[in-house]
């Protein structure tokens, strides 16, 4: 009886055991359905409140407003559109330089992406006038003109003239003059006009440059550098006299402030490519009233040391250095006169030159002593 009672025990004590370890078990596995609203714990107000501040806070990030571009003015978006076609020219020219293009299909690619590039445009006029195609490069100069942008004035400029140069070589008279004409109602006349001088004088034609020279003497009077371009273009077809005449009409026409720098850049012109004698006579005339025109004194001894006049020039430096100037200009004379002699003297002229300057700076200190 005993054993039975004590049996009966062990086995009650190992059911009770039993359904603790199932109580356990079950509430370790019972599962957290925060997803769907459902807490088997007591944690349901916690995570409901991180719920609710995790919604709050992304609807903050969505209720956020997005920062707004700002707006770019006319100004800006035209510089910047500028600056994206300045990058593809830079772009379309390297690659132009680097390899030029050898069909028609690679120039209209390059001229589309690069529309206002003068040197894709010449370079394409140039394609056709290897293969003697000139009315392709005419079509092709035409085409370029229409399509550059009116604001890129050197663009266009650029075609014109070689627009204009193409005409002149391969075309007539009567066809040069047209295109002469649409390309000074189109731009700088007073540019197209001087471009005209070099075309003419290129080709040799002695009538049409006199008739083109008197046409720009009539409408740019007032200019100087017309009246130099003018004469230079004159001295280069060997007309000399012609060319001096037009010196002197410009004398006339011009202020007497701008007489002395118009002798001296005739002088220059002269000196380079009609009489160097002639030359010498201007200088000398101009510094017969101007002594203390230093500029005018280098520009002289300049033009001698081109034409392999060196004692002449050693003769005129000796000449400036005498005078009684301020000291500012006789400072610059004499670095000039030095300068001379290291370059076409020996070292005993560079000696005597340092040694008439030292004597000069003593002779200015017993003055002001």
């Amino acid at each position: 009886m005993r054993k039975d009672k004590a049996k009966t025990k062990r086995n009650s004590i190992k059911k009770n055991r039993r359904s603790d370890i199932n109580d356990i078990s079950i509430e370790n596995e019972r599962p957290s359905l925060s997803e769907c609203g459902f807490f088997w714990d007591n944690n349901y107000d916690s995570a409901l409140k991180d719920k609710e501040s995790s919604s709050s806070s992304e609807d903050e990030v969505e209720e956020k407003p997005k920062p707004k571009r700002k707006k770019l003015s006319a100004v800006e978006r035209r510089e910047q559109e500028r600056q994206k076609e300045r990058e593809i020219r830079q772009r379309e020219e390297a690659l132009a330089s680097n390899q030029l293009p050898n069909s028609v299909d690679q120039f209209d690619r390059l001229v589309l992406a690069s529309p206002d590039s003068s040197i894709i445009w010449l370079q394409y006029m140039a394609y056709y006038l290897q293969s003697t195609e000139i009315e392709k490069a005419r079509a092709v100069a035409k085409r370029a003109t229409k399509t550059i942008n009116f604001r890129e004035e050197n663009e266009r400029l650029n075609v014109w003239n070689a627009w204009l140069n193409l005409e002149s070589k391969f075309g007539t008279p009567e066809s040069l003059n047209d295109v002469f004409q649409e390309a000074v109602r189109t731009n700088d006349s007073l540019k197209i006009h001087t471009h005209m001088l070099t075309v003419h004088l290129e080709a040799g034609r002695q009538t049409e440059l006199e008739k083109i020279i008197n046409t720009i003497i009539r409408k740019f009077k007032q200019i100087s550098e017309v009246w130099i371009n003018c004469g230079e273009a004159l001295l280069k077809m060997g007309l000399k006299d012609k060319s001096r005449h037009i010196m002197q009409r410009a004398l006339q026409s011009l202020p007497a402030s701008e007489h002395v720098n118009l002798i001296a850049k005739f002088a220059i012109m002269e000196n380079k490519l009609g009489d160097k004698e002639r030359a010498q006579t201007l200088f000398e005339q101009i510094l017969s009233s101007y002594p203390k025109r230093v500029d005018i004194w280098s520009c002289y001894v300049d033009s001698l040391v081109k034409s392999d006049n060196i004692d002449i020039a050693r003769k005129v430096l000796e000449r400036a250095v005498v005078q009684t100037l301020p000291p500012r200009k006789m400072k610059t004379l004499f670095k000039k006169y030095i300068n001379f002699e290291e370059r076409h003297g020996t070292e005993e002229d560079v000696a005597r030159v340092q040694q008439m300057a030292v004597e000069y700076v003593e002779k200015q200190c017993n003055k002001d002593v």
